[in-house]
């Protein structure tokens, strides 16, 4: 068997190749533009079934030869490829995995759904943290009721790392610009709607250490998925809010209001610049210092409300992980990398449910899959309300 994870060096990508380098037992290939960093970064495990080759996936035979044999494609790239990626992966025949389009994109990758089902492939869409274990949490919730009335998605976590920078990128700037200014979806009243980015905002409570956040609305993926899966339960409300640390927003918001996660071309001198490309250029010089000892834990968080056996029921489903001290890897990255790993390795085994695109809540299994993340030091478990 043979994983695939384009964008393998990147941010999240490592963190996929450092949990299948000790839970899979097949080869991996780390694959991305830059060959000399994707050799790098796989020499650096020392393992002979993982080798670094370069892959650009907008060269059609450059894919085919990295393709060739393999089982599954994990795509760690940044989302704006995902479409991409897919017909690649459906071209050469091979599954798919990705961590999600941010709703718009999702969207147009379930439309690909008959084309990998005739080929007898799967495609798993969003499998990250959120989305990803919380579509799987909401599932493995919505057993439990009759009716579901509403269904609302949180993240949130506790910090202790002490950084000695003015600024941490938690993850693609690129995302973190989209969701902090494209309109959120929301089901409201049965109907999707689009509100304001990071208005209505409402505090929420989280087990210790967290404690009361205030969460914020942003566009995600689970949103693009869940309404219609959960249809059937008659569910009437379902929302997505991130728990962001308040200086990071406060950072971030002055960044966008000040233009400088503008798409717009500026002359810049006799130059034509877009400000974003300038931004993240800027702002990735403050990615975690490797030697930084990170110590942190997150919480995700999905709460049901419905009419179970006649009564009215309030369940609230948690995941909690830490960081990962072995290889320094913080809490959300490690939530996030280490589920595509799991899948990818379930699709190599036959054991997720069904073909074609689909999301996580419609093919895995949960037990299965929480199982896997405790291994990985993840804890799920429940409260009612």
């Amino acid at each position: 068997m043979r994983i695939v994870v384009l964008g393998g060096y990147g941010e999240m990508g490592r963190v996929i190749v450092t949990d299948l380098s000790t839970t899979f037992r097949g080869d991996v290939l780390v694959a991305g533009r830059d060959r000399e960093k994707a050799v790098k970064f796989a020499s650096s495990f020392h393992r002979k079934n993982i080798t670094g080759v370069q892959a650009n996936s907008a060269n059609k035979a450059q894919m085919r030869s990295v393709l060739k044999g393999a089982t599954v494609l994990i795509n760690a790239t940044n989302y704006y490829f995902n479409l991409e990626v897919m017909r690649q992966a459906l071209a050469n025949g091979v599954n798919y995995v990705d961590l999600g389009g941010l709703y718009h994109m999702t969207k147009r990758q379930l439309k690909l759904h008959r084309q990998f089902k005739e080929k007898d492939l799967v495609a798993v869409l969003g499998c990250g943290s959120t989305p990803g274990i919380t579509n799987v949490l909401a599932e493995y919730g919505a057993r439990r009721f009759d009716r579901i009335n509403s269904l609302d998605i949180a993240f949130a976590d506790k910090d202790y790392t002490q950084y000695e920078q003015p600024f941490v990128v938690p993850y693609s700037m690129q995302t973190v610009f989209d969701e902090f200014t494209k309109k959120p979806a929301m089901l409201l009243k049965g109907r999707i709607k689009f509100v304001k980015p990071l208005e209505d905002a409402r505090h929420i409570e989280f087990p210790k250490p967290v404690g009361r956040v205030l969460c914020r609305p942003v566009l995600h993926s689970e949103l693009a998925s869940l309404p219609s899966v959960l249809r059937k339960k008659g569910i009437r409300e379902c929302s997505f809010r991130g728990g962001w640390d308040p200086r990071f927003i406060e950072q971030t918001r002055f960044l966008i209001e000040m233009g400088f996660a503008s798409e717009k071309q500026v002359m810049l001198g006799r130059k034509k610049v877009i400000p974003r490309e300038i931004s993240i250029a800027l702002l990735n010089r403050f990615l975690p210092n490797p030697k930084t000892k990170v110590d942190d834990t997150e919480f995700l968080r999905v709460e049901i409300k419905g009419i179970a056996r006649g009564r009215r029921k309030r369940l609230i489903l948690y995941c909690q992980a830490f960081a990962n001290k072995r290889h320094n890897i913080p809490a959300g990255s490690w939530d996030t990398g280490v589920p595509p790993s799991v899948v990818a390795q379930e699709i190599a085994r036959g054991q997720v449910l069904g073909r074609g695109v689909i999301t996580p809540e419609q093919c895995i299994r949960p037990a299965l899959f929480f199982r896997a993340l405790k291994k990985r030091g993840m804890k799920v478990f429940t409260r009612n309300g």
